[in-house]
């Protein structure tokens, strides 16, 4: 085995004994023969001021096409929130692509503390609907990018510091941007449980080692501008971005067989709908570009007693 998929195998591990396992959240799903002609949803609302909804629409081909997913067209989509005067807003397609935005000149912020409700009509008469809370989330305090321990500090690591909300229920994911380009790999999610960390301060978390043995393989490299966000997520969406990572890892000696990933979509049909709605609020971390200092041992901010 080499010494990258050690070092992975030893990630998972850690994750799962502390709990706390590891735009658009565009991850490929495996589909068997049983999933063709299946509706495939990636919707999300958050707290940003603009460009804060988005809703893609595709039906499942076979596993052994090599063509693109086609859109679905013409779909009425609709989000409603459960403010004491319900607020409903109607999204409009941009052009033939099986993308839903908000129309121009519209505003609909997410709010934490509020419920939505993603509604979607299809021209053929199904009806996808789902729901989602949408949970305050804490601030991110810091970013750090410095060699890790894990590897031997062989590797750059992602690293992360912040309060955990006192209360248990509460789920969080990290996306990170490398050059403004989401890293969406399967098995580069980073999302968490506070299950047995509620309420602790949560210092220098790794969510990303950058663990290629080889140069051209690594991603983060000198002068890469590094950009993380923490989102509050539920606990629906907490159990989906499990199942995908379970599918990103199977054939691994620590993977579990692959299932069904878990949606909180349902259908008037009764048919099994793919993907996700996700609420979620956003704290953007500060912006790191790589430089000579990164690549040195990782100090930690753990306070000394």
């Amino acid at each position: 085995m080499r010494t990258a998929q050690i070092i992975k195998a030893f990630i998972i591990l850690i994750f799962a004994v502390i709990a706390l396992t590891s735009c658009e959240d565009v991850v490929e799903v495996d589909l068997n023969d049983e999933d063709i002609d299946l509706i495939a949803v990636e919707a999300y609302i958050n707290t940003k001021s603009e460009n804060n909804i988005y809703v893609k629409l595709e039906r499942t081909l076979p596993v052994n096409q090599t063509a693109q997913n086609p859109a679905i067209n013409d779909a009425v989509v609709q989000i409603t929130d459960d403010a004491q005067t319900p607020h409903t807003v109607t999204l409009a397609e941009q052009g033939s692509t099986g993308v839903y935005l908000l129309p121009a000149g519209v505003d609909y912020p997410g709010v934490p503390g509020r419920t939505y409700t993603l509604t979607i009509t299809t021209p053929d008469g199904t009806e996808i609907t789902a729901e989602d809370y949408l949970q305050e989330v804490e601030t991110l305090d810091s970013v750090k990018v410095n060699l890790s321990s894990i590897g031997d500090f062989e590797y750059l690591g992602i690293f992360i510091n912040s309060q955990e909300t006192p209360g248990l229920g509460h789920y969080y994911k990290w996306d990170i941007y490398i050059n403004d380009e989401f890293l969406y790999n399967g098995e580069d999610l980073a999302f968490a449980s506070d299950e047995l960390v509620d309420g602790n301060y949560i210092y220098d978390m790794l969510i990303y080692l950058d663990w290629e043995e080889e140069e051209e393989d690594q991603i983060l490299h000198e002068g890469d501008t590094i950009r993380v966000e923490q989102l509050s997520i539920s606990s629906a969406a907490y159990d989906f971005y499990w199942g995908l990572s379970d599918q990103a890892w199977a054939g691994s000696p620590f993977s579990v067989p692959p299932a069904n990933v878990p949606s909180n979509l349902r259908s008037n049909d009764g048919k099994r709908i793919l993907g996700l709605f996700s609420a979620r609020d956003i704290s953007v971390g500060n912006i790191i570009v790589i430089d000579e200092s990164n690549y040195t041992p990782l100090i930690s901010g753990i306070p000394k007693n």
